[in-house]
């Protein structure tokens, strides 16, 4: 070895002693890669470039008017996709919605009047019935480990049927009260999409904010886990189907006072765009965390599609057509970006408790 050379390590040597290794540099997230990891960023940009091109497509379609006409049926899937989404996060899927709403619509129709239960008691009874229904699908999932597609499915046609007893087969007619407060406004705004953004920062509250909601996160995303440390999954299963069947219900009542006369099937159109509504918003059918403001933003995106649709036709099949391409896509994607297959087999076939 010369005099002044450098003595440099072998190659594959291990360091010397007390020699420090460098940490490799920690790079900043920038604010664009922060929105993009937001679950709800997709369906933002979704309703952004909706709004853009809608001009385009059909002038007026964004005017006063049209919203005015757009709101409040969008405010009705955001209430009914929020409880959709609940059940969702716990690894299931709740097909009754459409039953507790034509069920809640009718209670309030059929005994709002005056010399009925009144009003009060009437809307008390619609929420209750519907919410009944969904704490036993709730109570058979959890604790028989019967599969949510089959329960639900059941717990739809026992409401169904439950219509049909009370009605007689003809519908009822809502008091005027209601009719108006469902169709009033609030500095200029519908008082159902009023109600609805306060129902969905409600619950983005109670998911996010408090110590209950990051469990009830927990336990959707691995039962196993949670039961590791503690924590039983039954109760927020029970709870989050029977939330969806109130929030359903919610959304009947509303309904009811909108329509007026609600018809035995009202809550059928509800039913794609509720599960439509909360892939858009970034919730994975496979359970875990999911994003109740995305939720939001995803019926709203269907609202105006909706009206953007029917500005060519009336019938309802393109609009159906296209919130089932919605899930299928959406449901394909989850996967290929590492969704759990296995919870998606689980609404189907019976689970090992």
């Amino acid at each position: 070895m010369t005099i002044g050379s450098e003595q440099r390590p072998a190659a594959g040597a291990a360091p010397a002693a007390g020699a420090v290794a460098e940490r490799p540099s920690i790079k900043p997230i920038s604010p664009l890669a922060r929105v993009a990891s937001w679950p709800a960023a997709r369906a933002l940009i979704a309703v952004i470039v909706l709004f853009a091109i809608s001009p385009l497509i059909a002038p007026g379609s964004i005017s006063a008017t049209a919203m005015s006409s757009m709101l409040p049926f969008a405010a009705l899937t955001a209430v009914v996709a929020v409880g959709q989404t609940l059940v969702i996060m716990q690894g299931g899927l709740d097909l009754s919605v459409a039953g507790a709403i034509t069920l809640g619509a009718l209670i309030v129709a059929k005994f709002g009047g005056p010399d009925q239960l009144g009003l009060g008691g009437a809307i008390v009874l619609a929420l209750v019935v519907p919410a009944l229904f969904g704490l036993i699908s709730g109570l058979v999932i959890a604790f028989f480990g019967l599969p949510p597609l089959v329960v639900t499915i059941a717990s739809n046609a026992l409401m169904v049927g439950t219509v049909q007893a009370v009605s007689g087969g003809y519908g009822g007619q809502v008091v005027d009260s209601l009719s108006q407060f469902s169709l009033s406004r609030w500095l200029g705004i519908p008082v159902l999409a009023i109600i609805a953004t306060i129902v969905v920062l409600v619950v983005h509250v109670l998911v996010k904010a408090i110590r209950v909601g990051r469990r009830f996160e927990l336990v959707g995303a691995n039962p196993r886990a949670a039961r590791s440390i503690g924590l039983s999954p039954n109760g927020y299963v029970v709870g989050a189907y029977t939330l969806s069947a109130l929030l359903a219900a919610t959304c009947g009542v509303l309904l009811a006072g909108l329509l007026r006369s609600p018809t035995l099937t009202a809550g059928d159109a509800y039913l794609l765009p509720s599960i439509a509504a909360v892939v858009l918003g970034g919730t994975a059918l496979t359970g875990g965390k999911g994003s109740i403001v995305g939720t939001a933003l995803g019926a709203l995106f269907l609202g105006q599609l909706g009206q953007l649709v029917q500005t060519f036709t009336q019938t309802t099949a393109a609009q159906n057509i296209i919130q089932a391409v919605i899930i299928a896509v959406g449901i394909v994607v989850q996967i290929k970006l590492g969704g759990n297959t296995s919870r998606l087999k689980a609404m189907f076939t019976r689970s090992k408790t």
